[in-house]
């Protein structure tokens, strides 16, 4: 069945005549084919509409076009990326995939957590995947906005609070958004690889790309939290979502797998369809999200309180915001807002393809 969310082409990595690896480059909008008071618009919009938006980056052609700040916000400011963190740990397992310290997508969880299901009765759950994790469609009982993350925060064993809920739905099934599956997600990987989910992502992510500031807490078993609490600078969001629009590549070497930055931001299943209203549909790859943007393919890193990634390949552009997660309205509690928010679409896109 053909996906109603556009391939995010097109696939072919555009050349860079430099790499923002200690600082961007900047210029003027208009240089690089984006009408600035198009931009101007966007910004109004957004104090008017969704004043808790702090922070503003748009980036073309690797340039950084126009970098915004309020409420006291700045450029060296650390900000909670909330679930923009689940799309960093799929860079990550791409990373794995590469290195061999993970053999392959379709591995069942049962080979990782051995200890833990030797008391878990339900032998069924050993058969979830990695692939079943990465789309959200692990079966496990979950309420990501219903108090279920909240319950795994306090209890004292995220893992084993995670492969403890009842199996729902036959693995691959359903999609239920959990950030939950992320947590196994990060424990599998840590116990692949030996290291932690920071240090790994500092050795092979993090340090190429010259991100320097970064802050990812644990839980209480000392795994990094996959699904959460990453903390990253704009810009360096920004280089992240210059990264897969580079296929993977960074001055010269391969950080990600192409084949991976490729397939992980192509859509695997729809989430939402088209309604009759006119709304787009939503869909998700590999812990990315995609929509259309103006009839173009869009894949997005989203976080509570409106922190996100946009990337569309086609138009060669990044997107960055970042909102303050106290004064968050509820329309950025849930991925309704994914469809909701048309910023993007609204302001941006029309100004370059114009």
């Amino acid at each position: 069945m053909t996906s109603p969310c556009p391939d995010p082409s097109p696939r072919t990595a555009p050349g860079r005549k430099y790499w923002p690896t200690d600082g961007w480059r900047t210029a003027a909008p208009e240089d690089h084919g984006v009408d600035p008071a198009a931009l101007d618009r966007l910004r109004a919009y957004l104090d008017e509409q969704y004043p808790h938006l702090d922070s503003l980056l748009v980036v073309r052609n690797g340039v950084l076009l126009r970098e915004d700040y309020k409420r006291g916000a700045g450029p060296d400011d650390l900000r909670n990326v909330k679930s923009v963190t689940k799309s960093v740990l799929s860079a990550l397992v791409g990373v794995a995939l590469d290195t061999g310290d993970w053999p392959d997508i379709h591995e069942p969880i049962g080979s990782f957590f051995a200890g833990h299901f030797a008391s878990i009765a339900d032998r069924a759950k050993r058969a979830i995947t990695l692939e079943d994790l990465l789309t959200m469609r692990s079966g496990l009982e979950w309420n990501e906005w219903g108090g279920t993350t909240l319950q795994m925060t306090v209890s004292p064993d995220w893992v084993r609070f995670v492969l403890e809920r009842p199996l729902a739905h036959p693995p691959g099934e359903r999609f239920s958004y959990s950030t939950g599956d992320t947590q196994l997600i990060a424990a599998a990987l840590q116990q692949a690889s030996g290291m932690t989910l920071l240090d790994y992502a500092d050795l092979y992510l993090f340090s190429p790309l010259g991100i320097t500031a970064r802050r990812w807490a644990s839980d209480p078993q000392g795994v990094t939290i996959g699904g959460s609490e990453l903390a990253l600078r704009p810009r360096d969001m920004a280089k992240l979502g210059l990264l897969y629009l580079s296929q993977g590549q960074w001055e010269g070497r391969q950080i990600i797998p192409a084949d991976w930055a490729r397939v992980s931001t192509e859509p695997h299943l729809t989430v939402v369809p088209k309604d009759a209203s006119g709304r787009p549909p939503l869909c998700y790859g590999y812990l990315w999200w995609l929509r259309p943007q103006e009839r173009l393919g869009s894949f997005i890193a989203v976080g509570h309180g409106g922190q996100f990634i946009y990337v569309l390949p086609a138009l060669d552009l990044v997107v960055i915001m970042t909102g303050d997660l106290k004064t968050a309205p509820e329309i950025f509690n849930d991925n309704r807002m994914i469809r909701e928010f048309n910023a993007v679409e609204e302001f941006i896109v029309p100004a370059v393809q114009d």
